[in-house]
């Protein structure tokens, strides 16, 4: 085992786009107590459901490994904590706990944000929130240093690079790489519309799906990106860790952010990604962990790795949304994120993505055909994966 490293290692790394700052939680100026209003809503949504998604009401969750399968196994080289037999070297991540860098990661401030945001606009039930409700919101996600500013300047690094950071792009540079830039290119307006619609009354199910779907996108993208970054920027794998788990350390927790959405449909699909948490984790503490990563293609392996398992989280909760079409906003979430599989099922079966993409593009919940579109996203994103 080698010394944990403590301490904000990112600061020398500022350029290279660290998640180092501290989210500064402003006190929420709409309405009387709003704060004790909020605590409420997260006391109230804590007990109604995780994201109130599943079962026969639509305020009723699913059952924890409902979407579990027999076939999902790692990969023969698929680094599994404390394996004699993955063809990974012994590592700091063996005890099957991630090993902070930084005593204090900024992250975890994000994601606490959106479950805040997620309790105030009631995801996943038919419960309109009310237009306070996506004001306070707002206030939520555009706390200084906290999501708004990450969301801004986003990169999905699935994709090549611009010629400079999107964030030292103007708003027409970034347009031309939209994809590269899916913060500040689809992310962000996406979310400023729905805020805005919301708060003056407008379909506030509808638009509360909107918000719920932008953000667990986000939340999708940033380990992926983060992961790479460590290379250089050591606190950037806790960026990823903690986009993820929102800083919990103990797997076995109904958990916080993204990691609350797939615990509760497959705690298979969870601990895959655990694991592919921890396998970037071992890479760091292999290569060089006080300085600049030099073996990339270990990283790559990594990153990989926790590649297919996040994909195969996000394929769970589009897959188990398709049976619950008539929840809410449940179809406009569904389509959205059903729509951030499309890069990767066009990679690996053009005629499946194209049948998926087929029943994604229908407006109206009630013309979907949802045993084709499982179907296809099954032979996709199926097992093992």
């Amino acid at each position: 085992m080698k010394t944990l490293i403590r301490g904000a290692l990112c600061l020398s790394f500022s350029l290279l786009g660290c998640e180092t700052a501290d989210p500064v939680a402003t006190p929420l100026e709409v309405g009387p107590d709003v704060a004790a209003e909020v605590d409420s809503a997260v006391d109230s949504a804590a007990t109604d459901a995780l994201d109130a998604e599943a079962g026969p009401s639509c305020g009723t969750e699913v059952v924890t490994g409902s979407l579990d399968d027999a076939s999902c196994k790692p990969r023969a080289d698929d680094y599994v904590p404390g394996s004699a037999t993955d063809g990974w070297p012994a590592c700091i991540s063996d005890d099957a706990t991630y090993h902070r860098f930084a005593a204090s990661i900024s992250t975890i401030a994000r994601v606490d944000a959106f479950d805040r945001i997620r309790a105030l606009l009631r995801f996943g039930t038919d419960v309109a929130p009310s237009a306070t409700d996506f004001v306070n919101a707002r206030l939520a996600y555009t706390e200084a240093e906290g999501l708004e500013s990450r969301v801004s300047r986003r990169e999905d690094e699935h994709y090549p690079a611009a010629p400079k950071a999107c964030r030292d792009l103007t708003a027409d540079e970034q347009k031309l790489y939209p994809d590269r830039c899916v913060g500040p290119v689809k992310i962000q307006p996406m979310l400023n519309d729905a805020f805005a619609a919301g708060a003056t009354g407008k379909d506030p199910v509808l638009n509360a799906a909107r918000v719920e779907a932008a953000l667990l996108w986000f939340l999708f993208v940033s380990p992926y990106k983060e992961t790479r970054t460590c290379a250089t920027a050591q606190a950037d794998c806790d960026s990823g860790w903690a986009y993820y788990t929102g800083g919990d350390d103990d797997r076995t927790l109904e958990g916080r952010g993204f990691a609350r959405y797939v615990r509760a449909r497959s705690k298979q699909a969870h601990d895959a990604i655990w694991n592919g948490l921890l396998a970037v984790r071992c890479w760091r503490d292999l290569d060089n962990p006080t300085g600049v990563a030099a073996d990339l293609v270990l990283r790559d392996r990594a990153v990989d790795q926790l590649d297919r398992a996040l994909l195969r989280g996000l394929t769970v909760v589009v897959r188990q949304r398709l049976d619950r079409l008539a929840c809410g906003g449940t179809w406009e979430s569904t389509r959205i994120l059903g729509a951030v599989l499309d890069r990767e099922a066009t990679k690996r079966d053009a005629t499946k993505a194209a049948a998926l993409r087929a029943e994604l593009a229908k407006l109206d919940a009630t013309t979907v055909d949802v045993k084709a579109a499982k179907a296809a996203l099954d032979g996709l994103f199926g097992c093992p994966y």
